[in-house]
């Protein structure tokens, strides 16, 4: 589950670093860098969590860059990168459930999914006044 987890956030990293190099507005290309950097360092969190609980870390890279880049409108590749941390914070509470009741792994999914479900009230709210800005 940790991997999957660690494979969804490679996977975000990478489609925001795409959609931030095709989108105009100068404050949303930051916006979606701030956001990647972000995911980038759930991954290297969760690879540092695999191993030192005794794991080998995935070194693959979800599908859902993919999804978001087959998108035409920057607008409808934001609904999914939203919708992506949906489903990232419901399967870090899935592996929550199945992690030990305390210590780093829990502590670390605990965190994760609140993270998550607060960047997607977040991000929703920042991306549409961002967009609205320039109009």
């Amino acid at each position: 589950m940790l991997n999957l987890l660690l494979e969804s956030e490679r996977a975000g990293a990478l489609a925001l670093e795409q959609l931030a190099s095709e989108v105009e507005p100068e404050k949303l290309r930051r916006f979606l860098l701030g956001a990647r950097d972000e995911e980038a360092r759930n991954a290297a969190s969760l690879e540092a969590l695999i191993r030192d609980n005794g794991g080998t870390p995935s070194d693959k890279v979800g599908p859902f860059a993919a999804r978001v880049a087959a998108l035409e409108s920057v607008r409808d590749r934001l609904n999914l990168m939203s919708r992506g941390q949906e489903w990232v914070a419901r399967k870090a509470e899935e592996a929550l459930a199945l992690a030990p009741p305390e210590g780093p792994i829990h502590d670390y999914l605990q965190a994760m999914a609140n993270r998550h479900r607060a960047e997607v009230e977040w991000g929703r709210a920042e991306v549409i006044r961002l967009l609205n800005a320039d109009k």
